[in-house]
């Protein structure tokens, strides 16, 4: 083992996933570099060219990281696609970075800068845009609090969501919902006000709703 390796060991680093392989000398367990499941002991490591080395060599297969499967290879644009599909599906938890990288088996400050890298934005950038994005969508349901939708969204408080969602978007929950429904009162009385000039033709050539409706009833008889 060269000091390379030992600081990729180390650091967790996923970018040299496939280039060698860890094994844990004790329990015969091989695993990625990027493994998050076990203590970082130069003592009781062993390094591999390849998987097939330790297999021979009588390792099983780490039951977590699962270094006999296949990888993203270094895909970086499936990696931030898997990061956004956890957060899509967990927005209501409060998760870590911890968690987050133990789950996708990566090196959670690679994935912090793969991940900005990638979208411009940060992790909790997006976790908080997600739930931002389910709570527009609920603000527009007046029988819902907005206390119920902060909850509903995995804020730990109302005031938490009113700081977060003002950051996001410019406006307070409750401007939001005010905003809408200003907005959708407008909509409904422009589409139910009729305008002069359609009064006048209607008047002037009998085509109003009336005769429409006669012409209707006519065409049923």
């Amino acid at each position: 083992m060269n000091q390379e390796q030992w600081n990729a060991i180390k650091n967790r680093d996923a970018s040299f996933n496939q280039l060698f392989y860890c094994g844990l000398v004790k329990i015969k367990t091989v695993c990625r570099v990027s493994c998050a499941y076990w203590k970082r002991d130069i003592k009781n490591i062993a390094v591999f060219d390849t998987l097939d080395d330790a297999l021979a060599m009588g390792y099983h297969p780490c039951s977590h990281c699962r270094p006999d499967k296949p990888v993203w290879a270094g895909s970086k644009n499936e990696l931030v696609s898997a990061a956004k599909k956890y957060i899509e599906t967990h927005y209501m938890d409060r998760f870590s970075l911890e968690t987050l990288s133990n789950y996708l088996f990566i090196n959670g400050s690679y994935l912090l800068r793969t991940f900005k890298a990638s979208t411009g934005r940060t992790l909790l950038w997006y976790h908080n845009h997600v739930r931002c994005e389910k709570a527009k969508a609920l603000l527009t349901h007046n029988e819902y609090s907005i206390a119920a939708v902060g909850d509903m969204t995995g804020f730990a408080s109302s005031a938490h969501f009113s700081h977060v969602f003002k950051k996001m978007l410019g406006l307070t929950p409750s401007e939001y919902r005010n905003a809408y429904l200003l907005a959708l009162d407008s909509d409904n009385e422009r589409n139910s006000r009729v305008s002069p000039a359609a009064e006048d033709y209607s008047s002037n050539t009998g085509t109003g709703s009336e005769s429409v409706m006669e012409s209707g009833a006519t065409s049923q008889s």
